[in-house]
């Protein structure tokens, strides 16, 4: 009796034993994904959200900069403009009404339909008079009345006036509180130029006025899930504006924070390298030390503590001024929702973790043959409903085949997707993705693919069919890479292009790429009627690299000795990515020339540089003309630019760029008119589609023009007719005015210059100048007969602007010289 007690005992230690072991060891087959999940997965992901965050960051920064920079670029040309403008005559200014109304009319024309400035103001030092944009004028001392001028409450009138009478240099004002005529208090952004900018004895200064909500709509518009904050700061490190000005005004760490990003990067010189980020070490802890500046000069992106809160911080400086743009957003708005799901999973993982314990503990102690039934399982999961009941060893068998069979049939699907694997890593390779040779190299190694040549050449064939006969042309081009030479590896794949194939060779340098392509170009002519164009780009050169294993998958040349040390290329990717544009270059000039079928890259004869520099100055002035509303003018420089494209000696790969740059101008200014035209909307993303001919980018250039020239036509009022009694009416009370110009009297009668030029002449007879030159000469005929003034005076009251243009008038009409004619009517 008791011995069989003693037995039992033993057997339920055995059993307790087992099941324990059991149980701990499905715990760690549990664990081991639990703790990568844990150790790794979270840590990374912060890490990934992290820099997702900060890269967007630097975007939204470097998008505002931009925007800004854009919309200043009319401030800082005003000036010249002004300047340029001969109508103003700043340096003869006179104080007198007529003056001011002058000045007042003249200043209505740059009333531009510009949302960003809110008012522009000419001050004219030798009258003492501020000429707003708006037609109204304004005396030094109506700036320091609240409700008459601009009244800036924090900078005093005396400082005002004297700033006004004595700037020489740009300058800027901070956003601050300004009463504007009638008592609404507006912030204001000023930004004040001497006239002419960089000179001296200023004739004036020019101020203009932005205010600040329609730069804070400008932030906010960027993005409008964007939570952060936007500061801009000048060259100096002062702050100008601040959509959370409370942070600017409180906080000493921001403007440290921004004297010392100011300091690490070097002293701004005109040119900024790109915007780069930084990632922090840690899974979101938010010090400071966790960032670091990047290798670029203007730009950084990283995580700073301000005021004991942890931000993401973008800097960025503006190559056009000089200003530095901060942007701020708080680490917590963009990591809490991560760290929420993570505690959330990290909860759920114990309950899982927890409930599986009692699940796997009650359901060994329920079964008493636990390696049985496993596998019993286990050879269910391949063995057929109509097989009978197999033992342990059978079933075991039988589960290893069923495995060893799905193990072939997924080896068998990894080898279908080889192919596909090498032509995305061509693919990179062309494209310049990757960083170094042999990064490139352990790539290709895993792919099959071996670019071991002393050079390496980049072809493009462009076929002219459909997507399904390309894709037969690329089948008909792999069977040839096997009838390349030894030592030569050659690979054909599709481009990003449906109708392009790209050619990646490694060769040595006896090795002709263009014959073996030509070859291959008649078999497909010859064979089955397929026509294609071959552009080739010149081939790179790869470095001799002595004592280096070659890859795996490498060829070896005939007669070289395995147990002597091998030589080996290491390629430059870059030079494959060179090669490649040449070869798009080299198609692109087949497409358009029609040379012929095959050519390389060396082949293509350059073109003289200051082809670039005219069509630069017909499109500028296209510009100027589509921003002045002439449409006749408009017309007449969209058909040079299209004569400039059809000329034979622009090179093919410029047509494209001429033309996308043309017609870029032209959809702007057709958005001007009719921004939300969704049939404007579909012609635009038409025009902008590639691979077109020559003929259909004239086409659409003819087109899109006509539709511009006709919304113009549109815009402009009618012009009056006038008849020659009021145009000499208009001569005889102004004619003797030196203001007195073809402009003038086609504002009067509410013309163009061109259409009342045209249209005086047909009624005058002789065009306006002829006519008004000799209007004058016939006054000063009778000055010269009847007075003793002199010829300065003369020329005054007849309106010439001065005594040389007079006497050469003069003795253009007369015959001689006014001096001449005195003395001899006199005799």
């Amino acid at each position: 009796m008791g011995h069989n007690k003693l037995i039992q005992a033993g057997g339920n230690k055995n059993k307790i034993n087992l099941l324990t072991k059991l149980l701990i060891s499905y715990l760690l087959v549990l664990l081991f994904p639990v703790m990568i999940i844990v150790l790794y997965y979270y840590p990374y992901s912060a890490e990934v959200v992290k820099e997702k965050e900060m890269d967007w960051n630097a975007h939204i920064t470097e998008q505002f900069m931009t925007s800004m920079d854009t919309f200043t670029r009319y401030v800082y040309n005003l000036p010249f403009e002004l300047v340029q403008n001969r109508e103003f005559r700043l340096y003869q200014a006179e104080e007198s009404d007529y003056q001011r109304v002058l000045i007042a009319n003249e200043m209505k024309k740059y009333n531009a339909t510009d949302a960003f400035i809110y008012n522009t103001l000419l001050y004219v030092r030798s009258t003492g008079y501020l000429f707003s944009k708006t037609g109204s004028a304004y005396s030094v001392e109506d700036m320091g009345k609240p409700g008459v001028g601009f009244y800036y409450e924090s900078w005093p009138h005396n400082d005002l006036t004297e700033t006004l009478n004595t700037l020489d240099s740009p300058l800027v004002r901070p956003v601050e509180g300004v009463l504007v005529p009638g008592h609404n208090r507006v912030r204001m952004l000023t930004f004040l130029q001497p006239l002419p900018v960089g000179g001296t004895s200023s004739p004036g200064v020019v101020m203009i006025m932005v205010r600040e909500d329609t730069i804070l709509r400008m932030m906010r518009s960027v993005s409008e899930a964007y939570k952060g904050d936007f500061f801009i700061f000048d060259a100096q490190g002062q702050p100008l504006v601040a959509s959370n000005e409370a942070l600017v005004q409180s906080s000493e760490d921001l403007p440290q924070l921004v004297s010392s990003l100011g300091k690490d990067s070097s002293s701004f010189s005109g040119t900024f390298a790109s915007t780069s980020t930084s990632t922090a070490s840690g899974s979101g802890s938010g010090s400071s030390s966790g960032s670091s500046l990047g290798s670029t000069q203007g730009s950084f992106s990283g995580i700073h503590r301000i005021d004991g809160v942890s931000y993401l911080v973008s800097y960025t400086v503006s190559d056009k001024n000089g200003w530095k743009y901060v942007s701020l957003l708080p680490v917590s708005e963009s990591l809490q929702g991560l760290r929420t799901i993570q505690l959330n999973t990290i909860l759920l993982v114990g309950c899982i973790l927890l409930l599986e314990v009692i699940v796997i503990y009650v359901s060994i102690r329920k079964n008493y043959h636990p390696i049985k039934r496993l596998v019993e399982f286990a050879a269910g999961l391949f063995e057929p409903e109509e097989r009978g009941p197999m033992n342990e060893i059978e079933a075991i068998r039988y589960t290893l085949s069923g495995l060893s069979a799905v193990n072939s049939r997924l080896d068998e699907e990894v080898k279908e997707t080889l192919p596909i694997m090498r032509d995305n890593m061509l693919l990179e390779l062309v494209n310049g993705h990757f960083l170094s040779g042999e990064q490139m190299q352990r790539e290709a190694a895993k792919v099959g693919v071996s670019l071991d040549g002393a050079r390496l050449t980049v072809a493009v064939i462009s076929c002219d069919s459909e997507t399904e006969e390309t894709n037969l042309v690329l089948l008909y081009c792999k069977n040839w890479e096997n009838q390349l030479p030894e030592g030569v590896q050659g690979y054909f794949f599709k481009s990003n292009y449906h109708h392009e194939i790209v050619f990646v060779c490694s060769h040595g340098e006896e090795f002709s790429v263009q014959a073996y392509l030509a070859q291959l170009q008649e078999e497909l002519q010859v064979r089955s009627g397929w026509k294609t164009i071959i552009g080739i780009g010149e081939p790179g050169e790869a470095v001799r690299a002595e004592g280096h294993s070659q890859p795996e998958g490498a060829r070896r040349t005939a007669g070289q000795d395995q147990s002597e040390r091998t030589c080996t290329y290491i390629l430059d990717p870059n030079s494959a990515h060179v090669s490649y544009l040449q070869a798009l270059r080299t198609v692109e000039q087949l497409r358009l020339r029609h040379t012929s079928p095959i050519l390389s890259f060396a082949e293509i004869e350059t073109s003289p540089s200051g082809t670039v520099s005219y069509f630069a100055e017909l499109l500028q002035s296209l510009e100027l003309a589509i921003m002045k509303n002439e449409a006749t003018l408009v017309e007449s420089l969209i058909e040079r630019i299209i004569c400039y494209l059809s000329s034979e000696g622009l090179p093919p790969h410029m047509l494209r760029s001429v033309y996308l740059n043309t017609a870029s101008v032209i959809f702007n200014g057709l958005q001007r008119f009719r921004h939300d035209d969704q049939s404007l909307l579909r012609l635009t993303d038409a025009a902008f589609k590639p691979r077109y001919t020559l003929e259909q980018m004239t086409g659409i250039l003819r087109e899109s023009g006509a539709k511009l020239c006709e919304m113009i036509r549109e815009t402009l009022p009618k012009g009056r007719t006038a008849s020659r009694e009021q145009i000499l009416a208009v001569i005889e009370d102004k004619g003797m005015d030196p203001n007195c110009s073809l402009q003038l009297m086609a504002d009067h009668f509410g013309m163009s210059v061109s259409n009342f030029s045209h249209h005086f002449k047909k009624e005058m007879g002789q065009n306006f100048k002829e006519y008004i030159d000799r209007l004058r000469i016939q006054r000063s005929i009778q000055l010269l007969r009847e007075s003793e003034e002199t010829l300065e005076g003369i020329a005054a009251q007849v309106g010439f602007t001065n005594t040389s243009s007079f006497i050469r008038s003069f003795k253009k009409i007369v015959g001689t010289t006014p001096g001449q004619y005195r003395t001899s009517h006199r005799s």
